[in-house]
């Protein structure tokens, strides 16, 4: 009776192990293996994405993103990031999902919002978001809540959930966004330059 047990132990806990969601790191730490970077115009510029102790370090006065060679669909995306302690107070940036289509300065994308003060708004990139108000040209879902962001200098987390048609953010643990019926569900993921310095580290993702 107790080997059964025993065994029947063993097996619960094989099976909740192999039902746990096995993480992809999309960084290694050491180099940017797995990513291709694109700048405005095509240009060159190996110093606008640096690697040093863990960390991604972009910075270019061109416009462009590191972005994965992969495509992804149905993920938990997590991904951490600080400003400089003297940064810009119009700072940004964004983490881009579902990213395709050619190379271009705005790609076709949803970009979840790293504009300091604004880190969790959605903004359709030339893609629709059915319930967002549109905006200077762009459907843009605003967050739900106050700022979630720590003071420049500290390390923030963006957890990313891709289900489906649907996008749902958090900033340091605050829920801020929920999108739904996207026309999109599946592309790659973009770490975004826009002129300003900003520091990434840990970028890893779940299956959902």
């Amino acid at each position: 009776m107790k080997l059964r047990l025993a065994l029947l132990a063993c097996l619960l806990v094989a099976s909740a192990r192999a039902a746990d969601p096995v993480r992809v790191a999309l960084f290694n730490g050491r180099d940017l293996a797995g990513w291709r970077l694109f700048l405005a115009e095509h240009q060159r510029e190996p110093s606008a994405a640096t690697v040093a102790d863990g960390v991604i370090h972009l910075s270019s006065k061109l416009s462009g993103y590191l972005v994965t060679a992969k495509t992804f669909s149905n993920y938990h995306l997590h991904v951490e990031w600080r400003w400089p302690t003297d940064a810009a107070k119009n700072a940004n940036s964004g983490v881009l999902v579902h990213l395709h289509g050619p190379d271009t300065v705005w790609p076709l994308c949803f970009e979840c919002q790293l504009k300091t003060g604004n880190a969790g708004q959605v903004v359709g990139m030339g893609l629709d978001i059915p319930a967002a108000p549109l905006d200077n040209k762009r459907k843009r879902a605003p967050k739900f809540a106050a700022s979630s962001e720590h003071p420049p200098g500290e390390w923030n987390t963006y957890e990313i959930y891709a289900r489906g048609d649907t996008l749902e953010v958090f900033i340091n643990g605050t829920r801020q966004n929920f999108v739904e019926k996207l026309p999109v569900s599946t592309g790659g993921i973009a770490l975004q330059l826009e002129g300003f310095p900003i520091d990434f580290r840990n970028v890893w993702l779940e299956k959902l």
